[in-house]
């Protein structure tokens, strides 16, 4: 689909803060939530010129003109998602939320996020699969209550037992290879809760892709699997040992029913910062609720540069004590 400013005639693109389509050339409104305008063949609709990498994409930019578009043959696909949860702010604020979590961080090179506009940013919705997932947990813990009567101290030592069930209805695994998972897990989750229907006005102005691999794949179902079995053990240990100064688990044992047919394709949002220079590096930023995972880049030459300094501003201190040293013998 294409949506046309009324006014120019370009390619509008979602703006997440406004909640409406934008043109980018004149500063055209919509409001509402157009269809937008069918689009077929593998060249671009605005200016003819052929589409490439468009195979899993759902969306697409015209590297001649600049149209937006999504591939509506693949919003058709058996994979393609159900289910988005659309940015609730845009590239900028990302830009303001990262120097903010990194302001403290010494020798940042002077070009990180270099772009006041957050250009350098990419905004992509990427591609999750959602598992409900049910675990049958059988948990042991050796707990102590700590007690204390004026100047005595008693220790009391507990055995505590217990079945749980949890069940979670959505388990989020990436699905998209290029994204690290220890990274975007820390940054990026949603189990179905204040999602929307899927609608591609969503995602023009953005990156948007199917799930690179079905949901029944190995990596994916132990990612969840694992994902199901942490929630389900801190889920049980709160309620099992509150109240107790510490308890330590003796054993646990679970059974996990984990449906990779009832899984659903989404689209999460996801800021994500590339930055190169001094090692790779990588931040994500959750584009619904800010929470963010990386790490930051040091300049080496700046701290070289700073124990430079500091040695100088040393050395001119130790001559200067030792001619007063002279002049006073």
């Amino acid at each position: 689909m294409l949506y046309k400013c009324d006014s120019c005639g370009s390619s509008m693109i979602y703006d997440p803060e406004q909640r409406m389509l934008v043109c980018p050339h004149c500063g055209s409104k919509r409001p509402d939530m157009p269809q937008g305008q069918t689009t077929e063949g593998q060249n671009c609709p605005t200016c003819g010129a052929p589409l490439t990498g468009t195979d899993r994409a759902l969306i697409a930019q015209c590297s001649y003109c600049g149209t937006w578009l999504s591939i509506d043959p693949n919003l058709e696909n058996t994979d393609a998602p159900k289910k988005i949860m659309p940015f609730s702010f845009g590239r900028k604020q990302a830009r303001r939320q990262v120097l903010a979590a990194f302001d403290n961080i010494p020798f940042l090179p002077k070009n990180f996020l270099a772009d006041p506009e957050g250009s350098d940013i990419q905004a992509l919705y990427a591609p999750f699969w959602l598992y409900p997932v049910q675990v049958k947990g059988h948990y042991e813990y050796e707990a102590e209550m700590t007690l204390t009567y004026g100047d005595e101290t008693e220790h009391r030592k507990y055995y505590l037992e217990r079945d749980a069930l949890s069940t979670f209805n959505g388990i989020p695994v990436d699905a998209l290879e290029s994204l690290e998972d220890l990274t975007i897990d820390a940054a990026v989750g949603g189990d179905g809760k204040n999602m929307q229907d899927f609608d591609p006005v969503y995602l023009a102005g953005t990156d948007a892709v199917l799930p690179e691999k079905p949901a029944d794949d190995p990596r994916y179902l132990q990612r969840a699997s694992s994902w199901a079995d942490m929630s389900a053990d801190a889920k049980a240990e709160s309620r099992l040992t509150s109240g107790f100064t510490s308890a330590v688990c003796a054993s646990r044992s679970v059974d996990r029913d984990l449906d990779a047919g009832s899984a659903q394709s989404v689209l999460l949002p996801v800021y994500r910062y590339e930055y190169n220079s001094f090692g790779k590096h990588k931040i994500y930023i959750d584009g619904h609720t800010g929470k963010m995972s990386g790490d930051a880049p040091c300049d080496k030459g700046r701290v070289l540069l700073h124990y430079l300094i500091e040695m100088v501003c040393a050395g001119i201190s130790l001559a200067a004590i030792v001619g007063i040293v002279g002049v006073l013998l």
